[in-house]
């Protein structure tokens, strides 16, 4: 069967009823398989097939229940119709419990067949859309080539189809903020709020006013080991119960969730609350092969912003930036991505930067023609936050804005909202 076109498989191990079915939906422009034997349905059947299933209760070998449940490991979202006999009814009903579409009772109405058949098509093409678009953003947006973030992707995308909490946990750095953001982004909840909350030993935790602020979306908590034992036991109140969660819950620790449980830092119930959808956000460290595509992905795109040209890079530039400790992780390489986007890197790859100028200019002015450029650049980059730009470059607050008043740079000029921004006082 092919995956591009949607298509019905009929299940019966009656012949004639089968040829029934195939004329009827045949006639109406449906493509159809049929399948008298239960145990092959099994083999045509396969992960992600953009059909459905009508298929007969009672049946030798396998019957529809087992089969249904067989069917529901291979894919959960799977529509499957069941056509029972009157006295199936109770065990129809079962079936929708587990999983099954919905159920038709013999003898069959052909107009509700095709109704239900339609109904359910279309919304197993809705479905595969949706799925086929998440798999993409997460694609675009969670850059490498690692074993790790190849799995991570596939994780987040069935996560994102559920309302599970989750717990990102790792290094500061590894993206673990990221990953939450793009879960709630590429959900069903993504129109509905993402409440984003940073906890502290000291901070005010204001969290029945948060859930509250999150429903119907998301609430992200980072630094869950502040959480006191109170707010603990609310969380769990407010998650426990599937059919009553009225947000999703996410939260980031630098920690696992089992070291924390072990130092009562975190309740038992909590830490099970997690246990199965907790996602370790490795370091660069762990998976070197990632650093490249990071790389090339954030240059390309700060070339773009800035209108600029991307810069050649030698062999010997990427192989330092292969083998250079990154402990600030991504943030640390996507940093150095735009600074390299625009010529500020450091003065030892400069040489593999095409930004020499072949005129012939006195060195005093060159030296001062460089460094007002890499000023410009640094805080086209920070978009003009001067704390930024003062800890790239390593040099106390007052050398910078004299240098700035020496090449007549004004910092408002590098935010974007210039004129607003101007009657307000700058965040330090």
């Amino acid at each position: 069967m092919s995956n591009d076109t949607p298509s019905i498989l009929l299940i019966d191990d009656d012949s004639d009823v089968l040829q029934a079915y195939s004329e009827l939906l045949q006639r109406e422009g449906h493509s159809v398989c049929t399948c008298n034997d239960p145990t092959q349905a099994l083999v045509l059947l396969q992960n992600e097939w953009p059909g459905i299933v009508v298929c007969d209760v009672c049946m030798p070998d396998i019957s529809g229940m087992v089969l249904l449940e067989k069917l529901m490991t291979i894919d959960t979202s799977l529509p499957i119709l069941m056509i029972t006999g009157h006295g199936d009814v109770p065990m129809a009903v079962e079936a929708v419990k587990k999983g099954a579409y919905d159920f038709l009772q013999k003898p069959v109405n052909p107009e509700q067949l095709l109704m239900l058949i339609e109904k359910a098509l279309k919304e197993r093409s809705a479905y595969m859309e949706q799925k086929k678009w998440r798999r993409s953003q997460f694609n675009q947006h969670l850059i490498g080539d690692s074993s790790w973030i190849r799995q991570t992707r596939q994780r987040l995308e069935t996560l994102a189809e559920t309302a599970l909490p989750v717990c990102f946990y790792g290094e500061p750095g590894t993206g673990r903020t990221l990953a939450a953001q793009y879960l709630h982004q590429f959900s069903s909840r993504r129109d509905s709020p993402l409440i984003n909350q940073t906890l502290s030993a000291n901070s005010t935790q204001l969290l029945e006013e948060w859930v509250k602020a999150a429903e119907g979306g998301t609430l992200l908590l980072k630094n869950i080991e502040h959480l006191t034992l109170e707010n603990q036991r609310y969380l769990l109140q407010q998650q426990e119960r599937p059919q009553d969660r009225s947000f999703r819950l996410v939260v980031i620790s630098q920690t696992p969730l089992a070291e924390l449980a072990a130092a009562q830092k975190l309740t038992a119930e909590l830490y099970y609350l997690f246990s199965l959808t907790h996602i370790e956000c490795l370091p660069l460290s762990q998976r070197p092969g990632d650093i490249e595509p990071i790389f090339n992905h954030y240059l390309t795109l700060t070339c773009k912003r800035l209108n600029r040209q991307p810069p050649l890079l030698g062999k010997a530039f990427m192989k330092r930036l292969m083998t250079r400790i990154w402990p600030g992780n991504i943030i640390e390489l996507v940093n150095a991505a735009e600074l390299a986007a625009v010529g500020v890197l450091m003065l030892e790859d400069s040489a593999n930067l095409q930004v020499m100028d072949a005129n012939s200019t006195p060195l005093d002015e060159r030296v001062e023609s460089y460094e007002r450029q890499i000023i410009i650049d640094a805080l086209n980059i920070y978009k003009g936050r001067i704390n930024d730009v003062v800890d790239y470059f390593q040099i106390p607050r007052k050398k910078l804005y004299l240098r700035m008043k020496k090449y007549g740079i004004d910092k408002m000029d590098f935010r974007y909202e210039k004129k607003a921004g101007r009657g307000k006082k700058e965040e330090e």
